[in-house]
């Protein structure tokens, strides 16, 4: 009968050591489930950040490219940066800027200079938006009957202009294009001449569009 109560004891003694390691293993197993779904969490953000960086190289054209499109056909091309006296401007391989006279530079294609760019820049202190919108669209109108022309797209990639007008006109296989832009400071007018076999005004355009105050 002496031997029961050590018997009871030892019994006892044995459900708490296991009671003890079905706790200790309930831990364990809480903690490394708690492990898994924190690292599960960080390798999905480290994956969402990934992708959006992804995307956002995708959309962000380098600064020293311009895309433009050609006989529907669309070109990304290096461009160099050439400073004027007010400004600075991208231009592409192969066109090249002069001045024709103060406050007027030409840029044009080096294999045919029938293809060119007259640039006007002026600050705003010194002329008006709306004022040099009509005088476009009169000197416009002394080349051929002209109308509006969509550059939004080209536009959208330039957050700092602030107002823009654009209009053309075409006589024959000739194409003349008049633009007149607000950036900062400055007010801007390009005038382009294209050929249509040759369809280069865009990228003289997207070039045009990339003028920065110095």
């Amino acid at each position: 009968m002496k031997k029961l109560p050590f018997l009871f004891l030892s019994l006892l003694l044995v459900l708490l050591l296991a009671a003890c390691g079905t706790a200790e293993d309930q831990n364990i197993d809480s903690d490394d489930v708690t492990k898994e779904t924190e690292e599960e969490t960080t390798t999905v953000k480290e994956e969402v950040a990934t992708e959006n960086n992804a995307e956002q190289e995708d959309t962000v054209q380098p600064e020293n490219q311009i895309q433009y499109t050609s006989n529907n056909k669309e070109y990304t091309a290096d461009t160099n940066i050439v400073e004027e006296e007010q400004y600075t401007i991208q231009v592409l391989d192969g066109y090249e800027l002069t001045k024709e006279e103060p406050g007027k530079e030409l840029l044009f294609l080096k294999d045919n200079d029938a293809i060119n760019m007259r640039i006007e820049v002026v600050p705003k202190s010194e002329a008006n938006f709306d004022d040099l919108v009509k005088n476009t669209e009169e000197t416009m109108a002394t080349i051929s009957d002209y109308e509006p022309f969509d550059i939004s797209e080209a536009v959208k990639k330039h957050s700092d202009i602030t107002n823009s007008a654009s209009y053309i006109a075409t006589i024959d296989n000739d194409e003349v294009v008049g633009i007149v832009y607000e950036k900062g400071n400055l007010l801007v007018r390009l005038t382009v001449f294209d050929q249509k076999d040759d369809d280069l005004k865009d990228a003289l355009i997207q070039m045009g569009l990339t003028i920065q105050e110095k």
